[in-house]
């Protein structure tokens, strides 16, 4: 078996990971004390079961064992979390360790009751009753949650991200969420230092990623683990989440398997080849450093935006033939079970979707069965191709976009989907996550004026698209230093913390009918009616007018330089009830500026009641 070098004693009092180490047994309670137990905070119970082999057949511990561990907290409430087989606890692939991961949502006492069952498939069974009751099943325990002695900027205060019937998605113990994140690269996990992971022939033969130029963006303290088939460590990967951290950067798109795609070194299984025998089999070394990873990610403040299939004919048959079977229910299961606790994730069923909708139904409500933190589950389409979410808009299972889209169509699309799924009553978080003029260093300024602030002014989220893995430098499937595009990632977050610092972007819609006379008629209003008014104007030099005649009032107005992120002169007062010119700022009037209208009287600042961040700083709480 593979031998992993992990820095275990790093990694706990980095991450944050609160384990009772008494692996439980029998069938009595058992109380977690060992250490403190957090709101919000992972919570992992080992139970100690039957010995057994990521490799054996009969019976297989993934697919003919089914753990499931049901949680109640003192108001009755239960969460049903489904648990898998982790080895010897440590990411070897031998071993008797059965493991359940629960973020607990409150403070106070909770109870634990163990099912633990084994059947001929009975993992990816639904019913209850399915398979007879085996080894630790029945196992009752307690553990008192405490609220953390104080809070900081982070996801592990705010708590699960999820979407609330609104166009943005909330934090259920913070604020609401606006979204500038990374589409590349799409094969974020092919890193070399990952056991068993090996190119299969995708469009860059013998490729994988190292992160090289983000080692050094590694800090001590930080987790790390070794590959045990190359040598390599996980510095550069860390490092680079740690790079886009600190740039603001709050979400990454990624496959877990893209086998059969475009890149064909993702997986989650004990082996690549397309059988039955490796598909319900999984990598428990992997899967375990995947697992550091992500849970570094959530300490950094950055979304997990999982893409389940891809567009590739092979990868979306590579599970059962391309429908919704044994493989692929026990794929969503194992990424359910291992990582369904971490608070901010999304479960995207399909790059450039290809399922038809009855199976896409069924794809969501197999995942909505297993996933107890309901998670939002979303759809990428083809650019500028709305035939699927035509069907499926107001239908309660989808939550959000993943809109694929040519640039100058960025805001119309944002406006047309919030519109169409307001009226639908299922109001949809518009995601823009693939721009299809590629982001590249020559043309970041271009791309903040006819994406950047229109999408976030039309009420839209993004991610950036590096470009196909041919576009230098760094394309896609081949990004290794994600400081290519450090202006995009400045940009982007100087147009977050104008909306998260100065709006309540989360009340506002798109308002462009106000604005008069602007050149090219491209300017945005993005508005709370009679209270806020954040304009964008690609070219400013005319100024244009605010059609305010029919609100009442006292306002006040300020130029923001959308390349500095900072505002520029002194505010101006004016009366409302009339059409007001905007002026021109005071420099450079040809460029792109914001102008923010506000009331003159002062009011609450916002980053308390949004939720936002500053670019990660080290946290002193726990």
């Amino acid at each position: 078996m593979r031998k992993i070098i992990y820095l275990w004693l790093v990694l706990v009092s980095l991450i944050g990971i609160l384990v009772s180490r008494e692996v439980v047994g029998g069938k009595t309670a058992v109380p977690l004390a060992t250490t403190p137990i957090y709101k919000w905070h992972p919570l992992i119970i080992d139970f100690v079961g039957p010995f057994a082999d990521e490799t054996d057949v009969a019976p297989n511990p993934f697919l003919d064992y089914r753990l499931q561990v049901t949680f109640t907290n003192s108001q009755g409430q239960s969460f049903v979390v489904p648990g898998f087989f982790a080895g010897d606890g440590q990411g070897q692939g031998s071993g008797n360790v059965w493991r359940v991961i629960f973020s607990p949502d409150s403070a106070g006492e909770w109870q634990y009751t163990a099912s633990f069952r084994t059947s001929s498939e009975v993992a990816v069974s639904l019913e209850p009753g399915t398979g007879i009751p085996v080894s630790f099943d029945g196992t009752t325990g307690q553990f008192s949650v405490a609220t953390p002695a104080c809070t900081d900027n982070s996801f592990l205060s705010w708590g699960r991200l999820e979407y609330v019937g609104e166009h943005y998605l909330k934090f259920r113990d913070g604020g609401y969420w606006l979204k500038g994140g990374s589409n590349s690269p799409e094969n974020f996990l092919a890193y070399a230092g990952f056991d068993n992971t090996e190119d299969q022939g995708g469009l860059n033969i013998g490729f994988l990623h190292h992160y090289a130029p983000h080692i050094a963006d590694w800090q001590p303290g930080d987790p790390n683990f070794v590959s045990a088939d190359s040598g390599v460590d996980g510095k550069g990967i860390i490092g680079a989440l740690n790079y886009l951290s600190t740039q603001g950067v709050n979400s990454l798109y990624f496959l877990p398997m893209n086998l059969g795609g475009d890149g064909q070194e993702v997986y989650p299984f004990v082996a690549p080849e397309n059988t039955t025998y490796n598909k319900t089999h999984y990598d428990i070394s992997k899967l375990h450093q995947w697992g550091i990873v992500f849970d570094h990610a959530q300490r950094r403040n950055i979304a997990l935006h999982f893409v389940l299939a891809e567009t590739e004919p092979a990868n979306e048959h590579w599970l059962d033939n391309g429908g919704l079977g044994v493989e692929r229910k026990l794929y969503f299961r194992e990424l359910i079970a291992r990582y369904g606790h971490l608070l901010a994730v999304q479960w995207n069923l399909s790059e450039e979707n290809d399922f038809p909708v009855p199976l896409l139904h069924a794809f969501a409500d197999y995942i909505q069965a297993l996933d107890w933190a309901n998670h939002p589950i979303v759809i990428h389409t083809y650019a500028d191709d709305f035939g699927h979410y035509q069907l499926l808009v107001g239908d309660g299972r989808f939550s959000s976009t993943s809109i694929q889209y040519s640039s100058h169509l960025a805001a119309g699309h944002v406006e047309e989907w919030r519109g169409q799924s307001t009226a639908a009553g299922n109001p949809w978080v518009i995601n823009m996550d693939e721009n299809t003029q590629a982001l590249l260093p020559t043309n970041e300024p271009e791309l903040r004026k006819r994406i950047l602030y229109p999408v976030y002014f039309s009420g839209g989220n993004i991610e950036w698209y590096a470009g196909y893995s041919g576009d230098p430098p760094d394309g896609d499937l081949l990004m290794e230093n994600f400081r290519t595009r450090h202006q995009m990632w400045n940009y982007t977050r100087h147009a977050r913390e104008f909306l998260e610092e100065n709006v309540p972007f989360w009340e506002m819609s798109p308002a462009d009918e106000l604005l008069l006379n602007e050149v090219d008629n491209t300017g945005q209003v993005f508005a709370k009616s009679g209270q806020f008014y954040a304009i964008y104007f690609q070219d400013a030099s005319e100024g244009g007018r605010l059609d305010l005649s029919h609100t009442p009032g006292t306002f006040q107005k300020q130029w923001y330089d959308p390349r500095t992120g900072l505002f520029v002169g002194s505010p101006q007062i004016f009366g409302g009830n009339q059409l007001v010119e905007l002026g021109q700022p005071p420099f450079s009037a040809a460029e792109d500026w914001v102008m923010l209208v506000k009331p003159a009287v002062a009011s609450p600042a916002f980053r308390g009641n949004s939720g936002t961040y500053l670019p990660f700083v080290t946290q002193s709480c726990p």
